[in-house]
């Protein structure tokens, strides 16, 4: 079945997405595969572009460093994607404009504050609530903007995905309980999870239009964002050397692991998006959301209640609906 990829007034929803490696989420994957528009290297992409953001984001969480702890993963990842950027660089050596470069700043510190904001919500909540949150409320953002500043409203599928985003933030917040008094936890969950997707919807929107309007090589454009969002939190870190130290020493593996992971995942996804519209994969990069609540509690024990999962669902059907199925009314 071919049909055209119609301009959705969420073209711009940053790759935001993933979901549960079972039995039952691989029985979507033949819809995938006979889209004419997301080929197999692509689905290959922003899969094992998911796996690996959860992982990183777990390990961030067991370790939950603060800002050190981001500073020195941020040298590993500038250490490692070094290599590739002067290929790409070689490939590619055409000069970058003014523009370009106002683009890398901006994307350098919306990433700095993100990963900043993303480890104080790990130290204040639950991975399980933070995680989903972060992942979900980036696009309901996105959207947000795109009708408030753009005055581009949403058709029916889009209002559904908009309802089915709020309930999932609901549940897994645990506003559901507030007569019975949600924890502070999970009210921390809330906000700092929210912060992040906020931060999220930022940088991704402006990432997308750097690399298909701009024209950057995702490879060229993502190292020298890291190595300027390094070199934005250096001088914090300088003045703290015993804590940097200490971070080190108790968490060498993790800050090793999340500094390959980390900037490994969003490349996939960037590379994908050279090969298939983004309004295909960013929905299949929401298997990550169910991949955070199941490791979660299998690995981090936290309690998997029955209302998180079931709204973590709302939550990648909110996101699945409002890039597939939404187009802005005239």
């Amino acid at each position: 079945m071919a049909f055209p990829p119609p301009r959705r007034f969420t073209d711009e929803i940053s790759p935001v997405i993933p979901r549960m490696p079972t039995r039952r989420a691989f029985a979507t994957l033949p819809f995938c595969l006979a889209c004419p528009f997301v080929d197999s290297i692509a689905l290959l992409l922003v899969v094992t572009g998911a796996l690996c953001h959860a992982a990183w984001n777990l390990l961030a969480k067991k370790a939950a460093g603060g800002l050190p702890f981001v500073w020195l993963f941020g040298l590993v990842s500038s250490a490692a994607a070094l290599p590739f950027a002067a290929w790409a660089w070689h490939a590619n050596p055409a000069p970058l404009t003014a523009l370009a470069w106002a683009a890398i700043a901006g994307s350098a510190l919306m990433h700095a504050v993100y990963s900043l904001v993303l480890q104080q919500g790990y130290r204040k909540s639950d991975f399980s609530v933070v995680y989903p949150l972060a992942r979900g409320t980036g696009p309901l953002f996105s959207v947000t903007a795109a009708i408030v500043l753009l005055g581009e409203m949403p058709n029916r599928a889009g209002w559904i995905g908009i309802l089915a985003l709020l309930a999932g933030i609901f549940l897994v917040s645990g506003a559901h309980r507030i007569h019975r008094a949600a924890t502070a936890r999970a009210r921390a969950g809330l906000l700092w999870g929210s912060l992040t997707g906020l931060c999220i919807a930022a940088y991704t929107v402006l990432d997308g239009w750097a690399i298909k309007v701009l024209g950057l090589s995702p490879l060229l454009f993502y190292v020298l964002c890291l190595g300027l969002r390094t070199l934005i939190l250096t001088p914090q870190a300088l003045r703290d050397m015993p804590a940097v130290r200490a971070e080190w020493g108790r968490n060498r593996p993790a800050i090793v692991a999340v500094g390959i992971l980390s900037p490994l995942a969003y490349l996939l996804v960037l590379f994908a998006i050279q090969r298939a519209p983004l309004s295909y994969v960013a929905p299949l990069r929401e298997l990550s959301m169910l991949i955070g609540v199941y490791l979660g509690a299998r690995v981090l024990r936290e309690t998997l209640v029955p209302s998180r999962l079931i709204g973590t669902v709302f939550m990648i059907a909110g996101v699945v609906a409002l890039a597939l199925f939404s187009q802005p009314s005239p």
